[in-house]
């Protein structure tokens, strides 16, 4: 985006863009980093959900948990708070009555945990730059109590809105909706040339995945945005095939998933760049046998992943996802979702977890994602203080 969010409407404007979709019950950060020169920029956004509950045990157990899980994601000196509530209504649109005196008290919990936030943030030298709220129509500074508004269009609308809606942003109205669907099955099998029922050897796979490593670790440095059209030209048949190999079988799904994490200690890319099929196979062979390889997987390990490797992966496996196998299908979700939990993107991988269950009733990585997502449970990095080196 080359136009600079300068109002209120142009970050509000932004937030589904950067999500995806249009949060509900949600308190969003943007978080705000300062450049050398002063400058102040972002490159994160972080969602929670966030209801009444959640306010009132902010205001019983302090703001340190929402603290904590900011500064642990990345460099921070300043946050944007933008809480989605349909609740959260103006004065103005109530006379008087019981539907006024709730709408007060509704509005007072939550100035009251945003004020506890902020004070959490302020302790740490962190400023909070201001805090909104945004119902279906209107939002609005939380410190002024709901007395003034402003229709939601003009966020919607706003100049840096306008800019991603051109570039072909268009998010959708439930996160659900975001996750990929395969190919219809005609589709496929046009898709395959005549090879819809065969199968890749394990050694030729690798082979191929040592080919494509290169071009995807030099992608990871680059500091534009990740270019979806380049990660469509590398998945050709026969990487699409290679996939499904790799996918199909449990030993080397979770050995893609090391190597596609990109920080796994025992396939550092300084090594795997430089290793032929043979030598990658023989390697995850004999390191995904290792219960110390698992605990070094990404979610499980105190590293903090570099976002792009993930998103980079992430973005690999949904354009491999809507090609692949029908047999491969339901790990892949399960690894998508993965990535997306290791990234602390619990709503995301809550879906794509699902849509593994659905395809393969009792998938073991699937439930696994889903019960960590439905007791809360964080990915190791945003609960401990270690950081990558990477």
């Amino acid at each position: 985006m080359k136009t600079p969010a300068s109002t209120p409407e142009d970050i509000i404007g932004i937030i589904p863009h950067t999500l995806g979709y249009t949060p509900r019950r949600s308190l969003v950060a943007v978080v705000v980093g300062t450049e050398n020169n002063g400058a102040q920029t972002s490159s994160t956004t972080m969602r929670i959900d966030f209801d009444r509950e959640s306010a009132a045990q902010t205001l019983s157990e302090g703001g340190g948990w929402y603290a904590d899980l900011i500064m642990r994601a990345c460099t921070v000196t300043g946050v944007f708070l933008v809480l989605y509530d349909d609740d959260y209504q103006p004065v103005s649109a109530f006379g008087s009555g019981a539907d006024a005196e709730y709408a007060e008290v509704h509005r007072g919990l939550i100035r009251a945990a945003i004020d506890e936030l902020a004070m959490t943030f302020a302790a740490r030298s962190v400023d909070t730059l201001s805090a909104w709220w945004v119902n279906q129509d209107h939002f609005g500074r939380i410190d002024e109590d709901g007395y003034d508004c402003t229709p939601l269009i003009e966020a919607t609308t706003s100049a840096c809105a306008t800019e991603l809606v051109a570039g072909g942003s268009n998010p959708v109205a439930d996160p659900e909706d975001l996750v990929i669907s395969p190919m219809p099955a005609e589709a496929f099998a046009d898709s395959r040339r005549g090879h819809a029922e065969e199968w890749m050897g394990t050694d030729e796979a690798f082979a191929i995945l040592a080919d494509v490593y290169p071009r995807l670790e030099a992608m990871r440095h680059e500091e534009e945005a990740i270019d979806e059209a380049r990660i469509h030209d590398l998945m050709d048949l026969p990487t699409v095939m290679a996939f499904d190999t790799l996918l199909a079988e449990l030993w080397s799904r979770d050995a893609l998933e090391m190597i596609l994490s990109f920080d796994h200690p025992d396939f550092p890319p300084s090594l795997v760049r430089g290793l032929d099929g043979n030598e990658l196979c023989t390697m995850s062979r004999r390191i995904v046998s290792q219960t110390r390889a698992a605990q070094q997987l990404v979610g499980l390990s105190s590293r903090a992943p570099r976002p792009r490797d993930l998103l980079l992966t992430i973005a690999l496996l949904k354009d491999y996802l809507q090609a692949g196998h029908p047999q491969a299908r339901a790990n892949t979700y399960a690894v998508i979702a993965w990535f997306e939990w290791s990234l602390g993107g619990s709503t995301m991988a809550l879906n794509y977890a699902r849509a593994a269950i659905e395809l393969e009733a009792e998938h073991g990585l699937a439930e696994l994602i889903v019960s960590a997502v439905n007791m809360g449970c964080l990915p190791r990095w945003l609960t401990e203080t270690e950081r990558s080196s990477i």
